[in-house]
């Protein structure tokens, strides 16, 4: 098509791929350091806790092995599990869904009497900047453990799975995940597990990392400059039409 000189024909928006305004961002949960101490998947307890009763299916890492051992992460003897992992964004977005899948153990080293156990695991995730706060999710879970009267380890699998419909701005997120135990007369340590499995047994069994899943679409002001154009007229571009 030829151009009139000093002229420029009505431009045809290209269409915007889906593809790259959907995104999963993945925050692993194991960029952590301090006391560790071996759990036996094959000699603990398993409780699997799902949001609503569903088992959530998601794009997530796994791998089989018939390993009998798990690391966990934990602050020290008789302390409960309390961190915040922190991440920056880099544009503004909305956040339509929030995916957690982590395990959460804990081990008694040494029973005397009582009873141990997790009593509750919370989530919340929250965006700050300076003087700015506003919590995204808060959610208390009780795992429905049993108590443990001797030397043992009890795991709980964590699946939260919910939509948000939040509004993500170019601020800082943070997502603290904070134990609550009972403990008797003894020594326990409760943490973390990074890479954890599904099934006791010591078979070959699936292994995924704790981690949290984001779901964003990127405010399109971001975006390629057409995208910004806010004409009433449906895909044309008329910025470099001369006269």
């Amino acid at each position: 098509m030829s151009s009139i000189p000093g002229k420029s024909p009505v431009l045809i928006k290209p269409v915007y791929d889906v593809g790259f305004y959907g995104h999963d961002v993945t925050v692993p949960l194991s960029m952590l350091s301090g006391s560790t101490v071996t759990l036996v998947p094959s000699t603990s307890i398993f409780v699997q806790v799902l949001e609503d009763g569903k088992v959530p299916i998601d794009e997530i890492p796994m791998v089989v092995t018939d390993s009998d051992e798990m690391e966990m992460v934990h602050a020290g003897n008789d302390t409960d599990f309390d961190t915040t992992w922190k991440w920056v964004p880099d544009m503004a977005a909305s956040m339509y869904k929030f995916t957690a899948n982590f395990a959460i153990g804990m081990n008694i080293s040494a029973y005397t009497s009582g009873n141990f156990k997790i009593s509750s695991v919370q989530v919340i995730v929250t965006q700050t900047k300076g003087t700015y706060s506003e919590v995204l999710i808060n959610k208390l879970i009780d795992p429905g453990m049993a108590n443990m009267t001797s030397a043992t380890s009890q795991i709980a699998l964590i699946n939260l799975d919910t939509q948000t419909a939040k509004k993500v701005f170019d601020k800082s997120i943070t997502i603290q995940i904070k134990v609550n135990t009972t403990a008797g007369s003894g020594t326990y340590q409760c943490g973390i597990i990074p890479l954890y499995c599904y099934v006791s047994a010591h078979t070959p069994k699936i292994w995924t990392t704790s981690a949290i899943i984001m779901h964003l679409h990127g405010s399109l002001d971001h975006a390629f400059p057409v995208f910004r154009n806010e004409d009433a007229e449906n895909l044309l571009d008329r910025s470099g039409i001369g006269i």
